[in-house]
């Protein structure tokens, strides 16, 4: 089969087509089709090699955490599924493997496609849409529904910010959004009721102290986010970065904590977030697409920036701008 890998470490460039055989199942795996895969930061962070002292990587190693596709088989131990069935699924072994004709994901990773959910919206969905849910309910201690406290999302156009915003809106709070000027409307489209363009604002300052504070963007330390936290309020890092370990480990003196986000891949969360998407109730922004052949350039992007969601990739072949069936 086709599947695009790195068998150095190092930058986008590292990236190569190659041959290789299907990947092997075991008695709980089910092999998937790829019909559409996404782009999240630690795909390239893993190849770059800057996490390879907590997080090596076998290679060559075929990247790619989210995936859509269709089963294709299933292990001896799993039962829900049938072959020919459309599935979403974030898979956990790292570097993951979606970026190919054929991947592999465990029962407890892949969930159903719910009718009306267009492929690339699930594609994009996973990593980014579980992090941005465990981050505000299990770090933040957000309600899903009837909750009134005051949220702010930094990085709210991108790919964990934006389904953070429509989550803590979704549950009534009020959410106040960080992006830049291009991205202002389409952070308030998703349910912010305050925009903060950081381009024009350079604090968090608005009417009010923030209960919960989710950071997508790891650019500002804790100096920028004490003074706009109520008592007893939790900063969450959705990437955070070895300068933050201090203040993580002194929080006990503080009534304002500070949570590194873990993510948690689970069908269950993923489940939920897919119905909510079946009922319009949220959405995936996707800023550009990709052949699975051009991982490289979409790399490039990722890193580079200034495009809104998620960029999402199709199956080799494909064209940018095709629509998938």
């Amino acid at each position: 089969m086709r599947a695009m890998q790195f068998t150095e470490y190092g930058g986008p460039d590292r990236l190569q087509e190659s041959e290789i055989a299907p990947p092997a199942i075991g008695s709980d795996g089910v092999l998937i089709s790829v019909l559409a895969s996404s782009i999240n930061p630690i795909d390239w962070k893993l190849a770059s090699g800057k996490l390879r002292m907590v997080m090596p990587v076998s290679r060559p190693a075929t990247p790619g955490f989210d995936v859509v596709g269709t089963v294709v088989e299933l292990g001896s131990a799993v039962t829900g599924f049938a072959v020919g069935q459309r599935v979403v699924a974030r898979i956990a072994e790292s570097p993951g493997g979606a970026c190919a004709e054929l991947c592999v994901a465990t029962l407890d990773q892949v969930t159903a496609l719910p009718e009306g959910v267009d492929p690339e919206s699930a594609a994009a969905l996973p990593l980014a849409g579980m992090t941005a849910l465990q981050a505000l309910r299990d770090n933040c201690g957000l309600k899903l529904s009837g909750e009134t406290r005051r949220v702010l999302i930094v990085g709210a156009s991108g790919g964990v910010g934006h389904y953070a915003v429509q989550i803590a809106a979704a549950s009534g709070a009020h959410v106040t959004g960080v992006c830049s000027t291009p991205n202002v409307e389409l952070v308030r489209d998703l349910g912010a009721d305050v925009v903060i363009d950081y381009r024009k604002q350079s604090g968090f300052e608005t009417d009010g102290l923030y209960d919960i504070i989710l950071d997508c963007a790891d650019s500002h330390g804790w100096d920028a986010f004490v003074s706009v936290m109520a008592p007893r309020s939790v900063l969450a890092l959705s990437t955070p970065g070895p300068a933050w370990l201090p203040r993580v480990a002194l929080q006990s003196l503080s009534s304002k904590k500070v949570k590194m986000v873990m993510l948690k891949p689970n069908a269950k969360d993923l489940a939920l977030l897919l119905g909510r998407m079946a009922n319009g109730e949220l959405r995936s922004v996707v800023g550009a697409r990709y052949p699975m052949e051009q991982l490289s350039s979409a790399w490039t992007l990722a890193q580079k920036g200034g495009f809104q969601g998620k960029i999402v990739m199709l199956p080799f072949g494909a064209q940018p701008e095709s629509s998938l069936p």
